[in-house]
């Protein structure tokens, strides 16, 4: 005998710059003896890439939401027997589907060197260890997508080549007696030293900001030589609601504290329609939320925070460093057309789409040299430092999609707030107020500016924001 289950879910899209879509959802349980679980999925977005220096990507994760259940169960795959469905009329190139060693989700991709819009049907195995209570139950399975970038590996350098970038805390190569002697190269991911001594690394601190100036930098702490990917925006208002609507009711009452006075007249969009959650501006920047906040999505999506020196090699690469320069290339705003327009969403002022980016174009996006956007400017990127002790104990763990009790993240190497661990701080700059005078970290910050780099202070507001990254199988 054979049972067929097919459960179908049209999720709403939830807009970025690009337009991620992961949407017509089936869910197909198929063979008592086998327990045979897949599910059929169109994943698309525009504007992709895939040239001889890197790609874009979806990682794409799945929940079930049995009924009479509150909460979801994060959904494991297989490490293989998945396929690509051929549409026909569909012209779409060829794409990868890489399964996460520890099969949580997967990313999907251009095979090969590409530049358009892209959209796939992909048949995903599960592991069948969720076959009796599907067969039995009859869930939903919910599917999620975030836009990512993949980092290469390989060297890049630390610091600025202006002197005074040290004034604000910047990383440099320290001689005999601590002051500079360059930039820092970062050339493998061994220990690093720290301290006023010749070729460690080192930087001034003018107050608790910068760090601890302490070391050393132990193996494990991510440096961003090995290969990573990170979002390719701010984690979003769209995104947030579509986590918390997976939470019990009582964890959503500690995941969604931030609807206080002033909130919706500073970038929030965020409110409780019924049952659940709405973002009035899905693609507008995530402010507001905590440090804890921020990990429990990371934890919930299966991925893992950025630290300070991926946040480098993510803006510049391995490009010789200009002179307080920012993540575009340049140390001049005056190209720049993306900005936080008066409606408080991030506009391109020309009305370009990111189908004209190019490198020649950065200056003009704003993107980084591996084509990420925002890295300076919107809101601040909060990142995992290796200035603090708590911060230098981070190994890199990932998120296994599920949040514990009172929806916290519970990595024990991720420094948590609600663990009074200091290990977090800020850097890119943000956005405070329409009007206010630009100066160097009000909206944009130069790449190596870490004035708030060692500080994991501060109350959660308008200007403060985050991404997350996944270590590269």
């Amino acid at each position: 005998m054979r049972l067929l289950l097919l459960l179908v879910l049209l999720l709403p899209t939830i807009a970025h710059a690009s337009n991620l879509r992961v949407e017509n959802v089936r869910l197909i349980s198929r063979g008592e003896t086998t327990g045979e679980l897949y599910v059929l999925v169109d994943v698309a977005w525009d504007h992709a890439w895939h040239t001889d220096r890197n790609h874009d990507a979806a990682w794409v994760f799945f929940k079930y939401q049995f009924p009479n259940f509150n909460g979801t169960v994060h959904a494991k795959l297989m490490p293989d027997e998945h396929a690509i469905i051929d549409i026909p009329g569909d012209d779409t190139p060829p794409a990868t589907i890489a399964v996460s060693a520890d099969s949580t989700g997967l990313f999907v991709y251009p095979q090969e060197n590409y530049r358009g819009d892209v959209r796939w049907r992909i048949r995903v195995s599960l592991e069948p260890g969720q076959y009796e209570r599907v067969r039995r139950q009859g869930p939903v399975l919910e599917a999620f997508g975030v836009e990512m970038v993949y980092i290469p590996a390989g060297p890049f350098a630390l610091g600025d080549p202006d002197p005074a970038a040290l004034g604000f805390g910047a990383f440099y190569q320290s001689d005999a007696s601590g002051e500079s002697d360059g930039l820092y190269h970062i050339a493998s991911e061994e220990a690093i030293e720290v301290g006023p001594q010749a070729g460690a690394l080192y930087y001034r601190r003018a107050n608790q900001y910068q760090g601890d100036q302490q070391g050393p930098i132990p193996a494990a702490f991510p440096k961003g030589h090995t290969a990573f990917y990170v979002m390719k925006y701010e984690l979003t208002q769209g995104d947030y609601a579509a986590f918390l609507n997976t939470l019990r009711d009582e964890d959503t009452y500690e995941r969604f504290s931030f609807g206080g006075r002033g909130y919706q007249d500073q970038r929030g969009s965020l409110r409780l329609e019924g049952h659940t959650y709405v973002a009035d501006q899905p693609a507008r920047p995530l402010n507001f939320g905590s440090w804890d906040d921020q990990l429990a999505w990371t934890d919930w999506a299966a991925c893992r925070p950025m630290t300070e020196f991926e946040f480098t090699k993510a803006a510049r690469g391995p490009e010789t460093p200009v002179a307080s320069g920012f993540p575009w290339g340049t140390n001049s705003r005056d190209a720049l057309a993306r900005v936080v327009g008066p409606d408080d969403d991030v506009i391109m002022t020309n009305g370009w789409d990111e189908s004209r980016l190019s490198d020649a174009t950065r200056p003009v996006f704003g993107a980084s040299y591996f084509w990420v956007m925002d890295l300076a400017g919107s809101v601040w990127e909060r990142v995992i430092t290796p200035t603090q002790p708590d911060g230098r104990a981070f190994t890199g763990t990932h998120g296994d999609g599920h949040v514990r009790d009172r929806a916290r993240a519970d990595n024990p190497d991720w420094p948590h707030d609600w663990a009074q661990q200091e290990g977090h701080g800020y850097r890119g700059g943000g956005f405070y107020d329409q009007g206010r005078t630009v100066h160097e970290f009000n909206p944009h910050s130069p790449v190596a500016y870490r004035r708030f780099g060692g500080w994991a202070g501060a109350y959660p507001t308008r200007a403060y924001g985050y991404r997350c990254a996944r270590t590269a199988d």
